[in-house]
Order: C-alpha cells, then structure tokens, then sequence
C-alpha cells in the first residue's frame, strides 16, 4: 500500500495533508478503513472531498500549505549540511547536500518519499514527484516557508533563494521612537549540544565566537557562551528580481537566542524553534522582562500529531520558568553596565555623525570659499544643526527610561541582585 502514496495530494489540491508523512503502518490502517480511496494508474490516490474531512479528522492540517513545512524538519533531522526546494505547481523537488552520511533510519517524511526515490551520490540525495495544485497554494506554501523557516540551522534554498533573513531583529510592534528600528539593547547567545540541530541568527556585526560588547549600530551589548558556532554564508543578492552577484552574511549557530529591545513599553516573545520550523510564537506576560524575545531550539520537546506545534507540557512550563529566572538575573546583573553615564555610546553615533555632517557641509563650504557674501549663510544652518542635537538628547532620554523599566534605579545601580563578578 505505501508504494501507491507518492504524492502529497489527497483529494482536491486544496486538501493537501499530513497522511503522506505519517508512518506507513498508519497510513496503511486509515487506508484500510472505511476511506474506500480510487487508486489510478500513475500511482495516485483520491478520496471523496467530504468522506475525507470526516474520516481523516485528527489526521488533518489546519492550513494545507503547511505540509511542506514537514520536508523541511525532515531534512534538518536527517542531519542535512545544505536543503533545496523547488515549489511549482505541478511538482515538488527536492534535494539535499550532504556532508556526513545521512540518519538511520530517515526521518518519516524522508521514508514516505522512498518509493520515489530520484537520486542519490555520496554528497547529494534528491527526489522529483508531481503534483495537482494552483497557484494560490503555491503561493502559501512560499509563504509559510518565509514565515517559520527563518531559523533554519542550514543553508535552506527555495526555488533558488535563500529563506533565511541576512539580518534577524526582534521586530517592536510598537512605534521605535528616536531609536532605529531592530536596535537590540542586549543579546545573550548560547552554544548548542551535539546532539542538537540548533537554529541560525544573522546579525551584520558578528563577530567572534569569545565575549564582546560590540556596541555597534546594531546592538549595545553582546555575549557569546562558549563554544558558539560562527556562520559565514553566501546568499543570492537580488537586483531587478535577478540574482546579480551573492553577498556574505555573518551569524551565529546555536541552541538559544535572548534578545533586548532597546525600545521601551514593549511586549515580550516567546519563539520555539523544532528541526528548523518555528512551532510556537506567542506572546508572554513577564512585566520584569519587557521587549524580551526568547527563541530556543525546541528539538527534543514535544510536538503534537501534526509535527508543528508545541506541546505545551509540565518540563515545557518548568523549563520556561528557569529560564526566566535565570534571564532576569542577568538582566539585574548588567543593566548598570549598560547605562549611558560616563561612556561613549554607538547608540547615537548616527545622529552624531548627521551632526558633523550639518556641520561640515553648511560652516565648511563658506569658510573654504573665502567670500564674505557666503559668510553669513552657515546661520541658516544653525536650527538644523540644534535639531539633530536635540534628537541625540531624545534618544539619551530614551535609553534611560528602558534602563528604568528593567531595574536600573535613578542613581544608576541595579536593584535586586549584585553586580556581575566579570
């Protein structure tokens, strides 16, 4: 029976579903069963549109677009160094690079493809099958596949172009402010196990795999644990919707990801993160951790049926709570350190670099001309040199109200906790 399922297709190719990637016993037992699917020639099944929404019930997804998400954490877990898909309407391929030899056994979506197994070398592993879909499908799957395969630990290439964003930032969903939007005020990165595919974060100023406070114009505060993998990948540049050259993007490989936003009264995030799929992102009430947004490698922590979405479980809840806790003793250990008092800060190096600018282009041009007509001209420049100077003093006051909002008394000392040892 497992030989006539090569096709993600159930039904209408609005009623693609999770029976292609459950295990073949299972599969064989629904099938078996009061389905009465028509098997034709080429190998494919259907079944009655309404017996289908009735009989396969817990079997079915919520959103048919979503199964293709399944192909993705079945290659992350068959410890894939590099995915490839290409989505058209009338067929599926995909195909793996391989470093090291592939998992034994596949993963089930990997073994429900077997029977139309395309090709395989040492280095490459590839499967071709067709399809019955519309584009507005496709186009769901695209973007399902933008959505939650952002962290995916390998390089992941859909019809040609890399998902994951060359620079990942907590998004505020609030307005920033005099801050630039995705400014991080902290972030904390920490190394996978062996054991675990981990998730990939980009950022433009990573840097080495040793503790650094980068201050750039990126993020405040940085720290690495040890043993914090560096990335380093080439991805497709677009110019035109052509691919024009590719560009090299900087990040990091790793188990947990905390970041700070720098802006002030916003929410906090809770993002979990299974075999490259995000399969949970939700909002959290943790008034002492505002604008916090923790994502985690949620690999080896329950999944329910449909293999995308947590269990929200005892160890789930227990861990989460840890984690908070050991958060917010961080947080109350370098907040003092992340105070603006009596340091240069990259935080307004744009509005300062803007400042000199002002200055150079209006006072510098006239004095270099050497005509008294032109003399009194940089007057005219004074209102919009005050401007940027008040919008530094802005963002200064800003900065010290997150500072605020996280513990930081008036005095500029951490409350609740000593300060860090380092």
């Amino acid at each position: 029976m497992s030989d006539l399922l090569p096709n993600i297709v159930v039904g209408q190719a609005e009623s693609v579903w999770l029976l292609f990637f459950l295990p073949a016993q299972q599969a064989n037992a629904i099938l078996t069963g009061d389905m009465q699917p028509v098997f034709h020639s080429s190998g494919t099944f259907t079944l009655d549109q309404s017996r289908q929404d009735s009989l396969l019930g817990q079997f079915s997804l919520e959103e048919p677009a979503l199964a293709v998400l399944l192909l993705v954490q079945g290659a992350v877990a068959s410890a894939a160094s590099a995915i490839s898909i290409k989505l058209e309407v009338n067929r599926v391929v995909l195909e793996l690079r391989l470093s090291s030899p592939m998992v034994e056994p596949l993963p089930v979506p990997l073994q429900r493809l077997d029977p139309i197994w395309g090709a395989a070398t040492p280095t490459k592993h590839g499967w071709t099958w067709g399809r019955r879909g519309k584009a507005p499908q496709l186009q769901r799957e695209l973007f399902w596949l933008e959505q939650r395969a952002r962290f995916c630990p390998v390089p992941l290439k859909i019809n040609g172009y890399i998902v994951q964003p060359e620079n990942h930032f907590y998004t505020a969903p609030k307005p920033a402010g005099w801050l630039r939007k995705g400014y991080h005020l902290a972030e904390q990165l920490k190394a996978r196990q062996a054991d675990q595919p981990g998730l990939a974060i980009f950022r433009p100023d990573a840097g080495t795999k040793t503790i650094l406070r980068p201050n750039s114009e990126h993020t405040y505060w940085r720290e690495l644990e040890d043993g914090v993998e560096s990335l380093r990948w080439w991805m497709p540049w677009r110019v035109a919707g052509q691919v024009a050259r590719l560009k090299s993007c900087a990040g990091y490989r790793v188990s947990q990801a905390a970041f700070l936003l720098a802006q002030s009264g916003q929410p906090s995030r809770i993002i979990a993160v299974h075999h490259g799929v995000v399969v949970q992102n939700v909002s959290v009430d943790w008034p002492e951790l505002p604008g916090l947004c923790l994502i985690f490698d949620a690999s080896q922590r329950k999944l329910d049926l449909s293999g995308l979405s947590l269990v929200n479980d005892a160890n789930l809840t227990e861990w989460l709570q840890h984690q908070r806790q050991q958060l917010n003793a961080w947080v109350s250990q370098r907040v003092e350190r992340w105070n603006v008092k009596g340091r240069s800060h990259n935080v307004t190096s744009l509005q300062n670099r803007r400042e000199i600018g002002a200055w150079l282009s209006i006072w510098g041009a006239s004095l270099i001309t050497g005509l008294a007509a032109y003399l009194p001209l940089p007057l005219l420049g004074l209102p919009w040199i005050v401007w940027h100077h008040s919008s530094r003093k802005k963002i200064f006051e800003h900065w010290k109200q997150r500072l605020l909002e996280l513990g930081l008394n008036p005095q500029g000392e951490a409350s609740g906790n000593s300060r860090s040892p380092w």
